[in-house]
């Protein structure tokens, strides 16, 4: 069973080419799994697929079986490297017909991790299986750069780091492309030679703005980081509304914002007794006030307009005590 807690999106709209953002560790119990890669794309009948990349790898075989999956799918794959392609994430990248680098990107190749339990025999074993690995890794470098697999390997061994420059020059990628605010912010602990104060790529400076005409004021653009708004929407729940907010371009304390009003919204139906309307209400981004308006048009559309005019019984209301009986009383007061 999977327990993926997946930064990973995929967007497939009417008239657009689909993305698949893969935005996390490679992983089939809390990251992205092969299985659900193929889930999105298995039907799909298009002849493009972009594939948006930020990870640090992950296991093996899941990101051999991605990369699988995407080479033997009918559509052109066109991978874009936005952050980080290290360890597995490199080979799925290079499953892509076409490969760009974001020019403040990196990638990362290295021989595969692993651990092993037992005698000597059974680590002899388990170094022999750990070659196999790196051989197929390796294929799978050659495939794109044309380079030997000797050399490829020797790279992998020394764990070789590559800027957006270098990754061209290797072969790796197709073109470089302009700089990407989804900087890298990775735990690159277990990697020996990650490169100087990386884990979050420094922003290229952008040009000096043109001075507005007088009496015109430029609006500040907010700084969107888009792996920080991914965590902050999957923290909160809300993965699936990812890419709807980036799309908005809100700054992170507006992105907070927006998740803690869903959380009001699902508060608020789970009161007015309409839970089931919380989901529609959020995939529209209603604002709360307009929540209420809708969950007190609800709760009031079956209410019958009372007449003050009219008795209880003239409305077809039931009485809610008994009438008291004045002549049976006096009756028996006569009696006694």
């Amino acid at each position: 069973m999977s327990h993926n807690r997946q930064w990973y999106t995929f967007k497939n709209e009417a008239n657009q080419t689909p993305e698949l953002f893969i935005f996390d560790d490679i992983d089939d119990w809390y990251g992205v799994s092969a299985q659900s890669v193929v889930d999105q794309i298995r039907n799909l009948d298009v002849s493009e697929i972009n594939v948006r990349l930020n990870s640090r790898g992950g296991m093996v075989f899941e990101g051999i079986a991605i990369y699988n999956a995407l080479r033997l799918h009918k559509a052109n794959i066109h991978v874009t490297i936005e952050g980080l392609a290290a360890s597995i994430a490199s080979v799925i990248a290079m499953a892509g017909d076409t490969v760009t680098i974001a020019e403040n990107a990196m990638m990362m190749i290295h021989n595969p991790y692993g651990w092993a339990q037992g005698d000597a025999e059974a680590m002899r074993k388990t170094a022999d299986i750990m070659d196999k690995i790196a051989d197929s890794i390796a294929v799978s470098y050659t495939a794109r750069t044309g380079k030997s697999l000797e050399d490829m390997k020797a790279l992998m061994e020394s764990e070789s780091w590559f800027t957006a420059k270098e990754a061209l020059d290797m072969g790796l990628v197709d073109q470089i492309d302009e700089p990407v605010k989804a900087a890298a912010h990775f735990d690159l602990s277990m990697f020996r030679n990650t490169p100087d104060g990386y884990g979050r790529i420094k922003q290229a400076k952008k040009p000096a703005e043109p001075t507005p005409p007088q009496n015109q004021t430029m609006e500040p653009q907010p700084q969107i980081d888009s792996v920080a708004i991914a965590d902050l929407c999957r923290q909160a729940g809300y993965a699936e509304k990812t890419a709807a907010i980036l799309k908005a371009a809100l700054s992170e304390d507006e992105v907070k914002a927006r998740l803690a009003s869903y959380d009001q919204i699902k508060n608020l139906c789970q009161t007015a007794d309409f839970p089931d309307k919380a989901a529609d209400f959020i995939e529209d981004d209603c604002s709360v006030s307009e929540v209420q308006n809708s969950l007190l048009a609800l709760l009031t559309s079956e209410d019958e307009t009372i007449n003050n005019a009219l008795t209880p019984k003239q409305q077809g209301l039931k009485p809610t005590t008994s009438a008291i009986d004045t002549q049976a009383i006096y009756s028996r007061r006569n009696r006694a």
